[in-house]
């Protein structure tokens, strides 16, 4: 094909609180609804200290999103009562409301395909009763928690099945029952769901993922052939001063490296051998200094214990079985492709986060793959997302003739060819 294929293996969507009231039972819409105003009201009051205004309007200003964001501001959800803001945030053309491409395919396909994306990887944003990346740190009642998984489930595998083979949906789950745990990512899998599990980057006072309690997911996800998915969002909460957005940020990627070294060590990966873990938002080159410091531990007397059942070396287990979701790859992060692996590298825009590509993917293509031959483009961009995911290239590629980039246009070479002429 001539056009590039391009696959977002890093973008999410989430509903307005008014449509999952469609996806949950009715005896659980008041505290729901309680539930999105108190979320809206603690955000508004850490805005001052744990979000740089000047850093969002800059951002906003790049999506075209500077008039939403000013709204917001000047309408603080500290200034209104509870059914105000209620009706604020179900409000799909409320300032408070997420943007419409979160929620409204055909705003959604419009933007991507504006990308030049064909296919796409949805995380979630956010659910009801905060089910999801943050799930553990704001606990809240687990039968809400429980039912706010499965209306967002619900809501995402409806929203994927309206474009086929497009949209690879990864379920929400939670880790305090693993027999109900396993029986919500079958039925995620059967309503359509099939990028993924997300494992919370937190597990709260549960163990970690190396602890034997998980042993009936792994089994299930192997059998089912989905993904394990970690995905940067969680930290712990650095509290409401100065520093708090700087330690989250820096700190961000680790706690979802984390499931890598848990999978390792307790075997997961040599009892699960087709088994899959891909990591993003997490960075790409830091898996090399972290498969450097395994082999030297794995190397050492005393960690013949740890390796007796293991057949693989830390590198090859991530070579066999992982992946890295590269979100809006710059290009110090590319650098170590080869050493990573093209096939191992699965590039996102993050759309429609603020901090995403979008609607600016082309500029920072130019930046990333001006360079790069064209089989490693190719590559990066779309043609590993097929291995990894699964989606059907019949159905992609067509679309991607119709509306994917050009080479040169990935490069920049079309835009210095209409700056010379």
């Amino acid at each position: 094909m001539s056009n590039v294929l391009i696959v977002s293996c890093d973008c999410h969507a989430g509903a307005l609180p008014s449509i999952y009231k469609e996806y949950i039972p009715s005896k659980y819409h008041e505290a729901a609804e309680r539930w999105w105003v108190q979320y809206v009201r603690e955000i508004a009051a850490r805005a001052g200290t744990f979000f740089d205004q000047e850093a969002i309007d800059e951002l906003a200003d790049k999506t075209g999103d500077a008039g939403h964001y000013q709204a917001l501001m000047q309408t603080s959800p500290l200034d209104v009562d509870d059914q105000a803001l209620l009706a604020m945030l179900s409000d799909g053309e409320s300032p408070f409301a997420p943007r419409r491409g979160e929620w409204d395919m055909e705003v959604r396909l419009k933007d991507l395909e504006g990308d030049g994306v064909v296919g796409e990887v949805i995380f979630p944003q956010m659910a009801p009763f905060g089910a999801g990346l943050l799930q553990y740190r704001n606990p809240v009642d687990p039968e809400h928690n429980l039912a706010g998984i499965r209306a967002y489930n619900r809501w995402l595998a409806d929203f994927c099945n309206t474009n086929p083979g497009r949209h690879a949906g990864v379920a929400l789950i939670n880790i305090d029952d693993i027999e109900v745990t396993c029986q919500e990512v079958r039925e995620a899998r059967e309503m359509g769901l099939w990028g993924g599990v997300l494992l919370p980057t937190s597990t709260g006072d549960y163990p970690f993922y190396h602890h034997p309690r998980y042993e009936p997911l792994w089994a299930t996800c192997a059998e089912l052939g989905l993904p394990l998915q970690a995905h940067s969002g969680w930290s712990p909460d650095y509290g409401d001063v100065e520093s708090a957005t700087a330690m989250y940020i820096s700190e961000v990627d680790m706690w979802a490296q984390r499931a890598f070294t848990a999978l390792l060590w307790s075997g997961v990966f040599e009892r699960y051998p087709d088994l899959k873990l891909i990591m993003t938002e997490t960075g790409t080159a830091w898996i090399l200094e972290r498969l450097r410091v395994l082999e030297f531990k794995a190397d050492l007397p005393f960690f013949n214990h740890f390796t007796a059942k293991l057949s693989l070396t830390p590198t090859e287990y991530f070579q066999r079985q992982c992946f890295i979701g590269a979100s809006f790859m710059p290009g110090h992060e590319g650098q170590e492709r080869h050493r990573i692996g093209l096939d191992k590298i699965l590039w996102g825009s993050d759309y429609p986060h603020l901090e995403g590509t979008w609607p600016s993917t082309r500029e920072y293509m130019h930046a990333t793959f001006a360079e790069y031959p064209e089989p490693e483009i190719r590559a990066i961009l779309g043609e590993s997302a097929l291995d990894a995911y699964g989606f059907d290239p019949d159905v992609l590629r067509p679309l991607a003739e119709r509306v994917g980039p050009s080479l040169a246009d990935v490069t920049g070479a079309a835009e210095e060819r209409k700056t010379a002429g």
